[in-house]
């Protein structure tokens, strides 16, 4: 009866090749540890070897693939109102202020010995002093500079409170599900390609109407009014 030099599975007659192996039989076992069950080995080593290259490089593939897809999709930044930015800042600087000059305070006292503190070392008395003060001046200037900054973006959240409502009625006016569906996808299109392309769509539209628009101000308006257009599906 042939049997098969790698795997040592017996046969019928008249049978050639391993079913699984994929090599030559042989008359007995004897037979496979000379040249040609060596031989049979190392073939089927090759074609192990090849089946593993083959499916690393299918695993690769799909993997480029999805990478490919990942950057045809448009990348923005998180957006943040001016509004809550001006909040922070002015938070911010209520902190800095009140901690500055109670700080520079309690330096300027130390320094005019009111508090006593160092009474009988100067030089340590003025480096301390020194350094504490320019400290506690920078948390001064930090919070005058945040509670400008704070003034700004509160002038600036005027303004996109009045080009949030121009956007939010033109769109009233001429977006509709309809239009934005309009031969966008097939019946056989996954909610989360839907998803993507619709707001693509209407990225676009609403950029060509009004031109230099934030991209991350567009986004969070487009993902607003997504919902409000599609929330009954």
């Amino acid at each position: 009866m042939p049997w098969c030099p790698v795997c040592k599975n017996e046969y019928r007659e008249g049978i050639e090749r391993c079913a699984e192996c994929k090599v030559a039989l042989v008359e007995s076992l004897a037979e496979a540890d000379d040249d040609g069950g060596k031989a049979a080995r190392l073939q089927q080593e090759k074609l192990a070897r090849l089946q593993a290259m083959y499916a690393a490089e299918q695993l690769q593939q799909e993997a480029d693939s999805e990478d490919a897809a990942t950057e045809e999709r448009p990348s923005y930044h998180p957006y943040q109102n001016s509004a809550a930015k001006a909040e922070d800042n002015k938070s911010s600087a209520y902190i800095l202020l009140f901690v500055g000059i109670v700080g520079f305070v309690f330096v300027f006292l130390i320094f005019m010995r009111i508090i006593p503190l160092y009474q009988n070392e100067s030089t340590t008395r003025y480096l301390v002093c020194g350094v504490m003060g320019a400290m506690f001046v920078l948390f001064i200037v930090f919070g005058i500079v945040s509670m400008r900054n704070s003034r700004i973006l509160l002038v600036k959240a005027k303004s996109e409170d009045s080009l949030l409502s121009e956007l939010t009625k033109w769109c009233e006016n001429n977006l509709s599900t309809e239009m934005i569906d309009d031969g966008l996808y097939g019946a056989d299109t996954g909610e989360e390609q839907k998803y993507f392309m619709r707001t693509d769509r209407m990225r676009t539209i609403i950029s060509d109407k009004f031109m230099n628009l934030d991209e991350a101000f567009l986004e969070h308006f487009v993902d607003e009014y997504y919902q409000r257009l599609f929330e009954d599906e």
